[in-house]
């Protein structure tokens, strides 16, 4: 028969329901991460088993660089991915005798995982059908990338893993009047920096930006959002800036730079966020919350 393999939809749905886990607002997505950087292997025509040497470097900075912002473990995914039915381990033996010794651990001891030289990988019939599929590969990135990451995300992340297709932007449920309502009740300026460009009658650079990430339940209402710049969405995103209790700026500690930085990040730490038009929802406390403990790479900076 000629023509494309078809797409395999059971691939897709199997990569969609991974399991990560979440407590209460709380998300941890090291299994999509693993996963993606599989693929990103897989596309460059690497070998199935990666030795988790590698994935111990890699990964973790994987983990380190997009959150969230709390201590992490390359390990956990890399042993755990196998619950899924995705992934293999062919020292699982040698590393499940060291759980065996003891039962409430929940992960091998990462000095273990070691000295077995272990290694990990897709299960072979998985990567032979995405091997013959590349444009299966880029569906499932795209998948996981909207998920677990808000768009402004994407190509760090992509670029980051060494990706080297182009992925194709599926359509999100999003409310498209989010943005239109969000840029008018901040009257189409910056909520941080007050920037207001137009070219002719449209907007330059100024986005909606959701502080609960829609990735992962954030509402498409008002109370959820703030209108920013592009540059100040970019860095609210990542976690360069913050909201307090009080809805003033805070600006993690970890930016850094030598040209514009204290100019347009520092200079705004304890300055009072934009509010809406009066009679317009503020943020609300929790979307805040879950922002300053899911994204915000705390501590913040003091007051200059």
């Amino acid at each position: 028969m000629f023509g494309d393999p078809p797409i395999t939809f059971e691939t897709l749905d199997s990569c969609d329901k991974v399991n990560i886990w979440r407590r209460g607002g709380e998300r941890a997505p090291h299994k999509p991460r693993l996963l993606l950087y599989t693929l990103a292997a897989l596309q460059r025509g690497e070998d199935r088993l990666i030795p988790f040497s590698n994935i111990e470097e890699d990964l973790g900075r994987l983990l380190e660089d997009f959150g969230p912002p709390r201590a992490t473990r390359p390990e956990y995914p890399f042993w755990h991915l196998q619950s899924d039915g995705l992934w293999e381990i062919p020292e699982r033996d040698i590393l499940q005798a060291d759980l065996d010794e003891a039962p409430n651990r929940h992960n091998p001891r990462l000095t273990v995982i070691r000295d077995a030289g272990a290694h990990g990988g897709l299960t072979s019939d998985l990567f032979e059908d995405l091997r013959s599929q590349p444009e299966l590969v880029n569906r499932i990135a795209q998948q996981l990338l909207d998920a677990h990451w808000e768009p402004s995300y994407h190509e760090d992340i992509l670029n980051a893993i060494g990706m080297p297709w182009v992925t194709v932007r599926r359509a999100l449920k999003r409310d498209p009047a989010f943005r239109d309502t969000i840029l008018r009740i901040y009257e189409h300026r910056c909520a941080v920096c007050g920037y207001d460009g137009q070219l002719d009658r449209t907007d330059l650079g100024i986005e909606a930006a959701h502080i609960k990430w829609h990735a992962v339940g954030g509402p498409d209402k008002p109370d959820n959002g703030l209108a920013l710049c592009a540059l100040h969405h970019k860095a609210f995103d990542r976690g360069a800036i913050g909201l307090d209790d009080e809805h003033r700026i805070l600006i993690s500690q970890h930016v850094r730079g030598s040209h514009g930085v204290d100019e347009w990040l520092v200079r705004f730490t304890g300055q009072p966020v934009r509010r809406p038009q009066q009679g317009e929802p503020s943020p609300a406390a929790g979307n805040i919350n879950w922002h300053r403990s899911e994204v915000f790479r705390a501590p913040a900076r003091s007051r200059p």
